[in-house]
This record gives structure tokens, sequence and C-alpha cells, in this order.
């Protein structure tokens, strides 16, 4: 089977069901795409699910193949502006269901949970996204921050929430992200910033796994301080607690039976007439250098997964990293088309439906083998969206095999490279640095 047709069929679909009833998302469901115009609610949402890193008017010519009928920029951003954020999530939703595969491991799917800060335009103040940066200037900064969860098998995202800088809550979108989860067991991964009492037992009232990094047992910001004592060195040892929203004399002199949730820790399974939670999990501490250890939390059955596998499977966990840097910059997610925030939003989800119709493709494409290379190779990720973009934006027509010409475009493997990391202040792509 065609693949990249088959996809891109499926994308098309969905987006043409949504069509046929556009009053559901859109902003003035009475007037909104109600007339025969060149912009019509499909194609503007396949527009801006198409749409490269050029500027706006480069972008709608390249579109329309520098057509006559090309329309104007001021005519595409209020097409965009009548349809709701909602639109462009439920597509992505309705494309997930249709297009997944599951990739288990073990019997569950590997879903890894990070966030991710996007810049963008601070011209325009609100209370979500802007905040002052503390320096002379106090200039204000303004962004989105995404917290996403990634299939680490499939390689594509799963799920994601956009909440503002100023008012992010990393513990509460994976909260989110946790609860509406459907699919088959997973486990979720994830790294420091996500620890925390309630996260954990929102997994497990899930009937899901989880496996999160946190702060070693030496550090005094630990989560896991208050839930020794432990041996030395490295270990692998189960912990039982029994949380409580009490704070008493007996409590106090238990420290190894209870720990108390203090007030201005959130947790959504106890109240005041039932203050009381029985918490369990397993803590593994293993060495990475001389002298340094990573601790992991994690709720999977020691009868099932070793301590080896525990710290193989947190390595897989970077594979989210690199998706984020994949999303920014070889997507183009970090060079935005506009200002308004719902249109960022807008982008945001076009931008991730893009890059889960890539992965789809690029996963499923076998390389041969051949006895004489020295490295094993991958699919050139960059190269591989840049010819897939095209393709999908035509219409119609037969196209070449796309898989094919994709094959050719490798990259070899080389493990064991490293390069310090960089961290470089985080500024948006501004519209007057876009050339072709």
């Amino acid at each position: 089977m065609n693949n990249f047709r088959h996809l891109k069929n499926v994308l098309n679909y969905s987006i043409k069901k949504m069509a046929e009833c556009p009053a559901i998302f859109c902003e003035n469901p009475d007037k909104d795409f109600t007339r025969d115009r060149l912009l019509t609610f499909e194609t503007t949402m396949r527009n801006v699910i198409c749409m490269g890193i050029g500027s706006l008017k480069d972008e709608l010519l390249k579109l329309y193949s520098h057509s006559l009928e090309t329309p104007t920029t001021s005519a595409f951003v209020q097409a965009r502006d009548k349809i709701r954020v909602e639109a462009f999530k439920v597509l992505f939703e309705r494309f997930n269901d249709r297009t997944r595969k599951d990739k288990l491991y073990k019997g569950y799917r590997l879903l890894a949970i990070d966030g991710s800060e996007l810049p963008i335009y601070s011209h325009r103040y609100d209370d979500d996204t802007t905040l002052l940066r503390k320096s002379r200037t106090n200039k204000p900064y303004s962004a989105f921050h995404i917290t996403a969860s990634y299939d680490l098998l499939e390689c594509t995202y799963e799920d994601m929430i956009i909440q503002g800088e100023a008012k992010m809550d990393e513990n509460d979108a994976f909260c989110q992200i946790v609860d509406r989860y459907k699919g088959k067991k997973s486990i979720y991964i994830a790294d420091r910033r996500f620890e925390s009492y309630n996260g954990f037992e929102h997994v497990v009232k899930s009937g899901n796994k989880y496996l999160i990094r946190v702060k070693d047992i030496e550090s005094k910001t630990s989560i896991t301080r208050s839930l020794g004592p432990y041996p030395e060195g490295e270990f692998d040892i189960d912990v039982f607690r029994m949380l409580t929203l009490k704070n008493t004399k007996m409590i106090q002199a238990c420290p190894q039976l209870y720990k108390t949730i203090m007030t201005n820790m959130r947790f959504d399974f106890m109240s005041k007439e039932n203050p009381w939670h029985e918490f369990n999990c397993r803590i593994v501490r293993f060495k990475i250098t001389d002298d340094t250890y990573e601790c992991i939390i994690t709720n999977l059955d020691r009868d099932e997964f070793s301590a080896d596998e525990i710290k193989d499977l947190y390595n897989k966990r970077w594979g989210i990293e690199t998706s984020f840097r994949e999303l920014k910059y070889a997507i183009g997610l970090n060079a935005l088309h506009s200002h308004k925030r719902k249109l960022i939003k807008q982008e945001i989800y076009a931008r991730v439906i893009l890059y889960n119709f890539c992965q789809r493709i690029i996963q499923e494409i076998k390389i041969p083998e051949k006895s004489k290379r020295k490295y094993k190779y991958q699919i050139n990720f960059i190269r591989s969206f840049h010819i897939l973009r095209e393709f999908l934006k035509k219409k119609g027509g037969n196209n070449p095999p796309v898989e094919n010409l994709i094959a050719k475009e490798i990259l070899p493997i080389r493990p064991g490279r490293s390069h310090t990391r960089n961290v470089k202040p985080k500024t948006v792509v501004c519209f007057n640095y876009r050339y072709d």
C-alpha cells in the first residue's frame, strides 16, 4: 500500500468531513463561510497546515503555484480568524485516531512527557503569556508553554496542552494528559519537574504505569528525602507511606510510616472527610559517574522490569527532546505567521499534525542494508519533510513513489557522539528576517 497516498487521503477526508458542518468550528456560525468564496473552510485549514517558514505572501504564492487567483494576505488572515482553535485540535485527534499504529514494549506503549517553551511576539501583552524578565530593562517577554505526550516507539505526538508561560503549570498539564488518555496500557516516562504525589496517583488511578526521574536522595529539595532511609550507593527498593492531611504529634513521630501533604500541595485523592491515602512506589538509584547518581521513581513491577531495563527505558525519553527540535526547526514552529494568540495556537496544532503525518510515513520506510557500509543509516528527517510537504500541497493527480524518493535521503548513525550543550536565550523568529 502507498502509505503517503493513504495518509494524505485520511487527512483530506478528515478536513472534508469537518467542512460539511463548519458552523461548529467557526467563531460566528451564522455568517462565517456561508458565502461562496475562494478561501473556504476546507482550503483555509489545508493552507495553514501546509505553510512553510517564509513570509505569508511567499507561502500563499507557493500554495497557489503563483497563480493570479492567489488570495491576498489580508483575505487569508481574515479567513483564518473565523476558525476556532478547537477545529485544529479536533483534526489533530481525528487524524491520530485514524492513523495510529500501536507499537508496544512488553505490552505497553511508551509515552514520554515533557514541556517546551515557544517564544512569541511581545508587542501584545496579556496575563497568560506575558511576564517581565528580571533585568535592568524589565522588557516584557511572551511565550506559550507546550506540554506534550510523545509515543517513543511510533515517534508521534499523542496529546498536547498549550498554556501561557506566565500561568504555566506542568504538573496540572501532566494530570490532564493522563486523565483523558483512553488508549492501551502505557508507561509514562518523564524527567524532573513532573514529580509529584498527585501526578503519580493520577497515573495509578488510570491503570497505567509511570517512570519519572527525580532529584537524587542527597538533594535537599528531592521528593525522595522523606521516603528514606536508604542503603548506600546503588539500590532498588519498595517504599510505602500513608499520605495524610493531618500533622499530629503521632504522625511527626513516625516519618517512616506517614507523610503529611501540606495545604499548598495539590492532591486530588484526599479530603477533610477522608484524609488518608496509601502510597506505594519503587525507587531505583544507579550510578552514572564515579561520584554522581540518578534516581528513578516508578510503579513498574520488579518481576517484569529489572533495574537495568528501567535505566534503558529512561534513556529512550530523549526521543521527545529530539522531536521538539525537529518540530521547531525542521517543521518551522518557531517561525510563526501571526501576533494573535489564537492564530498562534492554530499553527501549533497544524505543525504537530504535519509532524505526525511525516513521521508515520518515514517510520515505515525500510533502508536496505549493505554489507560494505561502515555505519547503520537512518532517514534524513529534514529532507524527507520538505519532500512530503511539497507533495502534500498538490491537489489530485498521480504522485510519484514518494517513499522511494525519501528512501534515498539517508544519514549515517554514529553512536557515542556527544557535543557540549550551549544554552542560548530563546527568541522569536521575526518576520523581517525570513527570506527564501
